[in-house]
């Protein structure tokens, strides 16, 4: 029962954690590159089908001129890259299976050539696995009391360990997707702000341009009447 009651409150409080999935922005000046870790642990193996590496990336910039660009590149902890995508101007997800306890890291890189600061926001970065079938559950010798106890002790819990921890890095997936489709409404809010006021100072700016048109017409029509009306005509 103790041990059952355990698992249950881990239950919740993983599933609170989950909740929060990692949400970070950074800048990244042109010819830097900036990193976020994430520690795989060897229970995190345990779980059928195996950790991944999940993520999702949106990238803008606040310069009219120029649109960033970045390299995203998944490390390990000894620095191999393992996953990498180049030229990535608006958004980009990757979902790579992990080869092993240790520190991963996701990197941007702007280049030089993008000549602008890169606003890169790690809507999310966390663990997720492949869901496949659980095992088939072995009933041990004894009597039906032991058979019962050991089977609730050791497979039943260790299922349900499983079961939790699947679970919460299905909760920081959702949580993560939520947070991505929020950030890309919020752009495409944005998006549609900047150019309706675009439009609308372009149009103003035509009917500027037309009435100084206009005014310079009418000034030049009188000036060239004024001076009509002063010629004389001798016979």
């Amino acid at each position: 029962m103790h041990s059952r009651t355990r698992s249950l409150l881990k239950l919740s409080i993983w599933v609170a954690l989950a909740m929060q999935a990692a949400s970070i922005k950074i800048v990244v000046p042109p010819g830097s590159f900036e990193c976020v870790a994430e520690t795989v642990e060897g229970h995190h193996f345990e779980v059928p089908g195996g950790p991944r590496l999940d993520g999702r990336v949106i990238v803008t910039g606040k310069n009219q001129y120029y649109v960033p660009f970045i390299t995203i590149k998944l490390m390990t902890s000894t620095g191999e890259t393992i996953w990498q995508k180049p030229h990535v101007y608006s958004e980009s997800h990757f979902n790579v299976p992990a080869r092993g306890p240790g520190v991963y890291k996701v990197c941007f890189e702007n280049p030089y050539e993008s000549r602008t600061n890169a606003i890169v926001d790690l809507v999310y970065f966390t663990l997720a696995h492949m869901r496949s079938g659980g095992k088939n559950v072995v009933i041990p010798k004894g009597t039906a009391e032991t058979r019962g106890t050991e089977v609730a002790h050791k497979d039943h819990m260790d299922e349900v360990k499983r079961t939790i921890t699947g679970m919460s890095e299905f909760m920081q997936v959702i949580s993560g997707s939520q947070s991505y489709l929020k950030r890309k409404l919020i752009r495409h809010e944005a998006t549609m702000k900047s150019n309706q006021n675009r439009a609308l100072g372009y149009a103003s700016l035509e009917v500027l341009v037309l009435f100084l048109v206009a005014a310079v017409q009418v000034f030049t029509i009188r000036k060239f009447l004024s001076k009509g009306s002063r010629v004389k005509i001798s016979v």
